[in-house]
């Protein structure tokens, strides 16, 4: 177990990664929703990976106090009562899950942006609600899997069902990506080179978005995967397990805060829309001091 002085920076370090996630993600979505230049059919799938990830900080919180206050820093007496582990295995996967499944949603709408652009101009804005409510369905039926086997002590087995589901969605970011590389560097040039050239702006900036999230999430599939088929930790001392067991907890829900930071990099009507509700409110509490000066 960790001594008191190694836990109280892992608990702050963690949280602040979570209330981080938080804030960054619901100004996201608070930016998305007031600005109707944004609130566009290519957007939605953003608005709804800014909500998957918020309510995965949320979750994150309880992941933390429990992997760091309770496994390896023993700071609650009682531990960790069975039945609230059980019932926090569905949401802990549920977020992390879905936010995965909408990347891979997201890859395959900017494939179908970049092969057939004229489908993609009249696609209505139901089937974009279809895709949003069947990644939340995937993702649902997943987690529950994934609980279910859990709570019937098949621990490899609910490693398994998780594991693949995460392979076959890195299977189809890779091959959307990857086609669509192909596209723009061997394809024909479109016609319409505003339009495309903002839809391919956006296909970059959401290309780099996945590919730095699934840095980040690849530590936490990968030594999963060791944990589970090697004995290649078994040397590893406690204290050293735990450290690499919240190092890639952390680096997985970490892929949660990447987005809006790269959209405000990325994105200039994105970075002047969250400019102006950061600053709305300032200019609103001065102009309320000034007219009363001018009026006497």
């Amino acid at each position: 177990m960790f001594s008191l002085a190694e836990c109280v920076p892992w608990l702050a370090v963690t949280l602040m990664l979570s209330l981080a996630i938080i804030i960054l993600n619901l100004i996201t979505i608070i930016v998305f929703i007031k600005n109707r230049n944004l609130r566009k059919r290519s957007t939605y799938l953003m608005i709804n990976l800014a909500v998957v990830d918020l309510l995965a900080g949320v979750i994150a919180i309880e992941n933390f106090v429990i992997v760091v206050g309770a496994y390896s820093c023993n700071l609650w007496k009682d531990g960790v009562p069975d039945k609230l582990r059980g019932y926090m295995t569905i949401p802990r996967v549920l977020f992390p899950v879905a936010s995965v499944t909408n990347i891979a949603a997201i890859s395959l709408e900017r494939l179908n942006t970049t092969f057939w652009p004229m489908r993609h101009r009249v696609m209505q804005k139901w089937i974009y609600s279809l895709i949003v409510a069947t990644t939340w369905a995937t993702a649902g039926l997943v987690s529950t899997g994934f609980g279910v086997l859990q709570q019937s002590k098949e621990l490899s087995h609910s490693f398994y069902l998780w594991n693949s589901f995460n392979s076959v969605c890195l299977l189809i970011i890779s091959i959307s990506y990857v086609s669509i590389v192909i596209k723009y560097r061997c394809g024909a040039q479109p016609q319409h080179h505003g339009a495309a050239s903002r839809e391919r702006k956006l296909t970059m900036t959401l290309f780099i978005v996945t590919f730095v999230s699934m840095l980040m999430w690849l530590p936490f599939v990968m030594s999963g995967f060791l944990v589970f088929a090697t004995d290649i930790f078994s040397s590893l001392s406690i204290i050293a397990s735990h450290r690499l067991n919240i190092t890639v907890i952390a680096l997985y829900y970490a892929n949660s805060l990447v987005n809006p930071i790269l959209y405000t990099a990325r994105m200039p009507h994105f970075r002047r829309a969250l400019v102006a509700v950061l600053c709305k409110r300032p200019q609103q509490l001065n102009q309320a001091r000034v007219i009363p000066l001018r009026d006497m």
